[in-house]
């Protein structure tokens, strides 16, 4: 019988203390706020400017297909920025860098759903491109109807990023 209370007393030691580090040491709130603090830098650091970063598409209807918007990105810097990163925070968005050309490269959608490529893409001193944002609102069904927030990631090669954001209100 000893035996057998040690090793409950173990088992609830043990429950004890690694309740415990799970409460005293907060790691999902400590590394979000650390990579908050990180992308709120990168942003500030980065000489790419968007004068918008978010935009409400209001209330939108499945029968009436893809919405899309896009942002202006300005590279303020004094030399050429390398973009080698697109991507999109879930697969029902899709995005297009187009260029003061007008060519465009895409789609670039969200990593782990299919293979997103490499943009790999400059924008010169003083020059701008545009990033075009693709949401369909059919791309989960009927379970996507509501309120949606979605995020765009344009990357440079330093890893500052803009965060590009599209809201809306989905309906049949």
């Amino acid at each position: 019988m000893k035996e057998k209370n040690k090793i409950v007393v173990f088992i609830a030691v043990m429950v004890v203390l690694f309740i415990a580090l799970f409460v005293y040491a907060k790691p999902g709130k400590t590394e979000n706020k650390k990579l908050d603090v990180i992308e709120n830098q990168s942003l500030d650091i980065s000489a790419l400017k968007a004068s918008e970063t978010f935009y409400d598409f209001g209330t939108i209807s499945m029968k009436n297909g893809d919405v899309s918007k896009t942002f202006k990105v300005t590279n303020g810097a004094n030399t050429d920025i390398l973009i080698p990163s697109l991507t999109t925070s879930c697969m029902c968005t899709k995005a297009y860098f187009i260029e003061s050309d007008g060519r465009k490269k895409g789609p670039f959608g969200m990593p782990g759903m299919g293979v997103v490529p490499k943009l790999n893409k400059t924008i010169k001193t003083g020059e701008s491109a545009d990033v075009e944002v693709v949401y369909d609102p059919n791309a989960h069904g009927p379970a996507g109807v509501g309120k949606i927030d979605r995020f765009v990631y344009l990357e440079d090669a330093n890893g500052n990023k803009i965060q590009f954001e599209i809201k809306a209100n989905v309906t049949p």
